[in-house]
């Protein structure tokens, strides 16, 4: 096909076109010799109408030389606006050529990389196993169907990338076991604290967390008991039971034996630091018992 084009040659003719102003020099200097004698003039009664008569003869001249200037333009620009016609008619020919082309090209050069993308995915499909990695949890890319990368530059990018990954995975592993059985021994529930568990915070600050939330409970614990004791205490001294009923001594009310309870389940969102604390807070709260149903998990869009 390049033959087709091997014979086709042009040329463009083009003679500049000389502009003269004739009498160029005479005019020039006649111009000068005015602009010096009215330097610095003064109008007075006595020389405006000289003055002015000489203003309209320069405002003429003025006009006459930008009028030139318009004319000399528009006919200077005539066979350059004819040329630029001819020419956008060629590009538009080579054009109706170039689409088709640029099309064929794109289209075989996307099937190829669709195949050499098919091929790069069996290099996963057939490595990623052998490092315990699911390939699907690969996130593809575009420089691997490159038309320079090679299979041997392959291999080395995704053992790279399967051995670290591998070392990232086992590392949640131990964190999660770690938590896991802290959680155990410290006697509170695994769930939330494992999924607070990230690159930012690991393991060793899960536990911190747990740990200062279990000497919270403790404290909290104590207080409460001591509470308990004390109501314990003041209600012997002045209710007591008749039936199902309580009776309060002092003021006569009769007063329910035991509270009705509720449930409320809620869903909170928001982030992992304003999270933990609202869990604690309600922890801390009398009479009520948290229990997390499921862990932390990550939510797409903004409140």
């Amino acid at each position: 096909m390049a033959n087709e084009l091997a014979n086709i040659d042009f040329g463009v003719s083009y003679t500049p076109t000389e502009i003269k102003i004739n009498n160029e020099e005479g005019l020039k200097n006649e111009l000068k010799s005015i602009s010096l004698k009215y330097k610095g003039l003064i109008v007075t009664e006595d020389n405006l109408k000289g003055v002015k008569s000489t203003r309209a003869k320069l405002n003429a001249l003025n006009k006459g030389l930008d009028d030139k200037r318009k004319e000399i333009k528009a006919s200077y620009n005539e066979p350059l606006s004819a040329f630029e016609d001819r020419v956008k008619d060629f590009k538009g020919i080579i054009d109706q050529s170039l689409v088709p082309i640029d099309n064929g090209i794109k289209k075989l050069e996307n099937s190829q990389r669709e195949g050499r993308k098919n091929h790069v995915q069996d290099i996963i499909d057939e490595m990623a196993p052998e490092y315990d990695i699911d390939p699907n949890d690969i996130e593809f890319e575009k420089s691997w169907t490159n038309k320079t990368m090679t299979d041997i530059k392959l291999t080395k990018i995704f053992a790279d990338g399967f051995n670290a990954l591998k070392r990232k995975k086992e590392l949640i592993a131990t964190n999660k076991k770690l938590v896991e059985e802290h959680c155990k021994y410290v006697g509170v529930e695994a769930a939330g604290w494992v999924s607070q568990l990230s690159d930012e915070y690991n393991a060793t600050d899960v536990i911190k967390a747990i740990d200062q939330f279990a000497e919270d409970r403790k404290l909290k614990e104590i207080a409460e008991k001591k509470r308990l004791e004390s109501e314990k205490a003041i209600k012997a001294a002045t209710q007591r039971q008749v039936n199902d009923v309580v009776i309060d001594d002092e003021t006569g009310e009769l007063i329910e034996s035991k509270p009705q309870m509720f449930e409320w389940s809620m869903h909170l969102t928001g982030s992992k630091g304003d999270l933990i604390s609202a869990y604690n807070a309600l922890s801390e709260l009398k009479g009520i018992h948290v229990q997390t149903i499921d862990g932390l998990s990550e939510v797409e869009g903004e409140l």
